[in-house]
C-alpha cells in the first residue's frame, strides 16, 4: 500500500509530513524541504555556490575585505574594527584629532611688530620686544624675566621665521670700516643670525634674517629677537622691525 499523507501520496506525501512535522532550522517552498540560516544580525551562516551550507573563514568573514585606506583588525570571534588606514610614508601630514577623526593641521602662522629701542654696545640690553598683529592658531607673547620677550609658537613642527629692522640713520649714524652689525632670531636656545661686515662706512637702513627650523625635540617652541651694532660711534641708532612665523609641515625628523 502506498504512502498517503494529507490527502497525498508519494513523494508529495513524504514532503508534506516532514515539512508538517520540521523542526527549528528547515522551511519547505516549492516542493522543496531547505536549510533556513537565520536572518539576525551577526549571523555568518550561509549557502555556498554548491548549495551547501557554509561559514565563512574568518579572513573573508561576511564579505569584508580591506581596501584602498581601510584597515580591519579583529577576528570573527572577537569582532572587527573598521578604521582609517593611515600612510607611513615620511612627511605624510595627515593624522587622528582628539575626537578620533582625520585630522590635517590647517595654517598656522603669525606676524607682529618689533617694538622701537635704541640700540647699546651692551647685547644682553638688545632683546626686541614682539607683538602680535595677526594669526592663525594659538600664538601668544609671552614675557620672560631678564628682559627677553618671546612668542610661543603653537605646535612643534617645522616653522619659516623671518625677522627685518629698520634702522633709523636720521641723525647720521655711520657704521666705522670693518663693524658688525647683525640681526638674530633665538628659538629653543638656538641662535639663528644674519650678520653683516661693513668694510666701508655706510648708513645701515635695514637687514632681514630668515631660517627654517624643525621644533620635534621641543615640547613648548618659542622665539625671540634681538639686534647688535657693533661701532664707537657715539649716538647709536633707533631700530624698530617686524617678524613673522609660518608652519611649513610636521616635524620631519
Amino acid at each position: 500500500m502506498g504512502l498517503v499523507y494529507d490527502g497525498q501520496t508519494g513523494c508529495d506525501a513524504i514532503i508534506g509530513c516532514v515539512c508538517d512535522h520540521s523542526g527549528a532550522g528547515l522551511t519547505c517552498a516549492n516542493g522543496m524541504v531547505q536549510v533556513m540560516p537565520s536572518g539576525d544580525a551577526g549571523n555568518v551562516l550561509t549557502i555556498g555556490s554548491d548549495g551547501g551550507v557554509m561559514v565563512p573563514t574568518a579572513g573573508a568573514s561576511a564579505g569584508i575585505l580591506a581596501g584602498q585606506a581601510v584597515t580591519i583588525t579583529g577576528s570573527q570571534a572577537a569582532g572587527y574594527t573598521i578604521g582609517a588606514k593611515i600612510s607611513a610614508d615620511a612627511e605624510n601630514s595627515i593624522g587622528l584629532g582628539s575626537d578620533g577623526g582625520l585630522y590635517v593641521a590647517g595654517p598656522r602662522f603669525a606676524y607682529g611688530n618689533l617694538a622701537s629701542r635704541a640700540v647699546t654696545l651692551t647685547i644682553t640690553d638688545n632683546w626686541m620686544v614682539p607683538t602680535i598683529t595677526g594669526q592663525s592658531g594659538g600664538f601668544s607673547v609671552l614675557p620672560v624675566s631678564g628682559g627677553i620677550v618671546r612668542v610661543r609658537l603653537p605646535d612643534a613642527g617645522t616653522w619659516f621665521l623671518q625677522m627685518q629692522t629698520r634702522w633709523d640713520t636720521s641723525a647720521g649714524y655711520t657704521i666705522a670700516s670693518g663693524a658688525l652689525i647683525y640681526c638674530g632670531i633665538s628659538s629653543a636656545a638656538r641662535g639663528i643670525v644674519h650678520a653683516e661686515s661693513v668694510t666701508r662706512p655706510s648708513s645701515v637702513t635695514g637687514m632681514h634674517a630668515s631660517t627654517m627650523e624643525d621644533f620635534n625635540d621641543v615640547a613648548t617652541p618659542t622665539i625671540s629677537f634681538r639686534v647688535q651694532a657693533s661701532s664707537t660711534h657715539a649716538a647709536q641708532p633707533t631700530v624698530t622691525g617686524w617678524w613673522s612665523a609660518h608652519r611649513v609641515g610636521p616635524s620631519v625628523q
